[in-house]
């Protein structure tokens, strides 16, 4: 493998004469398995190599590496001015893992990086593990309750002993306002809602007295008084035609985009979505959502089913990845994360020549259901749609539906000024 991929001798001899030469052919094979092109591959044998001289350089091995080294590595090998890594310090995780997947190099001494010994550390998986298997929260709500959760343990105990007589209402108040104080406003109860979660698990798992989650003061934020950012009809087409339906990442582009304005889905449920969800007898898809373990069934328009099949049949990579939106490049991983669906909303807006100032793959969740209320649509069909547990939150739509506002107006008690 490694012979077809250089040709000048002088490179071969090079990479053949190096620490890790007894590597890189497998590194090179696995790489190829995964679909990765060629040129993509030179650089990952590269970037093996260099590693390699450098710790041979430094009297290291690959068994003793571990992050500390790792990002020694990192750091000796530059940056460039946009913070990203130079080409030898790219690409080294992936090298890494391929080594200890197909040999176990390296794995005991990176396994056992670095971990705070503080007490502060099981009292935060242990949080993780009653938020997930309790509660039923998926990652992205977890990480934000855990960081302010570590955030508090770090402000209160610093490398102490954790000792939950210390967690008083004066800590709280004080953590909560100082952490809201750094946020914009729509973001700034974050922090308070944290709070109350850690707190309650606080108080039955480990004795905190029951009245001190009223010491976390509430953040004032004034409900429904924005508007959800929507598009026009006009808009919407306009960012749909930007889509090439003759290309992979068109048709994937136009699906994602026609499942977020015609479903109503959030980004994350868009990027969850898998093969085995989309009945195609029935018409249905199964919608997971990102914030919690609940599931919903939602039928499938006529356009977007015809836009996942053109995708599944002559856009999607053939790959045995479970989830149905994949990346067009190799390895063509997944695309389960919300902003990465987001940019690609933002990147169509823009190409329509739409102003994407506050806009975002939610923009087409609120067109969707803006749509549905403006058409004389339930609330409760509205919400169960959009999956939202409490009716309050879709009450926001209300103040879109002008129609309806003009016939309950009252007429103003001065008169026309």
């Amino acid at each position: 493998m490694i012979e077809s991929l250089f040709k000048q001798r002088s490179t071969l001899d090079r990479l053949q004469s190096g620490p890790l030469a007894q590597y890189l052919p497998s590194v090179a094979d696995a790489l190829h398995q995964e679909q990765y092109p060629p040129e993509t591959i030179r650089r990952y044998v590269r970037v093996a190599d260099g590693l390699g001289r450098w710790l041979s350089k430094h009297g290291l091995t690959l068994a003793e590496t571990d992050e500390t080294i790792l990002t020694r590595y990192r750091s000796r090998t530059g940056r460039r001015k946009k913070g990203q890594l130079r080409a030898a310090g790219r690409g080294v995780a992936k090298v890494l893992a391929l080594l200890r997947r197909q040999h176990g190099v390296g794995e005991s001494a990176l396994e056992s990086a670095p971990v705070a010994d503080t007490e502060g550390d099981p009292l935060v998986a242990a949080f993780n593990a009653h938020l997930q298997h309790v509660a039923g929260l998926m990652p992205g709500t977890r990480s934000q309750y855990l960081r302010h959760a570590t955030l508090f343990l770090k402000a209160v105990f610093s490398t102490a002993r954790f000792d939950v007589t210390k967690v008083t209402p004066q800590a709280i108040t004080d953590f909560v306002r100082g952490q809201a104080a750094k946020l914009k406003p729509s973001s700034c109860a974050a922090p308070a809602t944290s709070m109350r979660v850690f707190l309650r698990f606080l108080i039955t798992y480990h004795g905190l007295p029951v009245g001190v989650v009223g010491a976390v003061p509430t953040i004032r934020q004034w409900k429904l008084a924005s508007l959800p950012r929507h598009l026009s009809a006009e808009d919407v087409d306009r960012a749909l035609a930007t889509c090439d339906e003759q290309s992979p990442v068109g048709r994937r582009d136009r699906a994602i985009l026609l499942l977020l304005v015609r479903l109503a889905l959030r980004a994350g449920e868009v990027g969850r979505i898998r093969l085995s969800d989309v009945d195609w007898r029935e018409g249905e898809v199964r919608i997971h959502s990102p914030k919690s373990a609940r599931e919903r069934k939602l039928p499938l328009p006529c356009d977007v089913g015809q836009a996942l099949a053109e995708y599944v049949q002559n856009g999607r990579p053939r790959n045995a990845q479970p989830f149905l939106f994949l990346r067009t490049r190799a390895p063509f991983s997944p695309i389960t994360g919300p902003s990465t669906v987001s940019c690609i909303a933002k990147r169509h807006l823009k190409l329509a020549g739409i102003s994407i100032r506050g806009l975002s793959a939610h923009s087409f969740r609120h067109t969707a259901a803006t749509r549905m209320v403006r058409r004389g649509v339930g609330f409760k069909q509205v919400a169960d749609v959009l999956g939202h547990r409490l009716l309050e939150t879709t009450n926001i739509y209300a103040k879109l539906d002008e129609d309806s506002l003009h016939r309950v107006a009252l007429p103003w008690p001065g008169g026309q000024a």
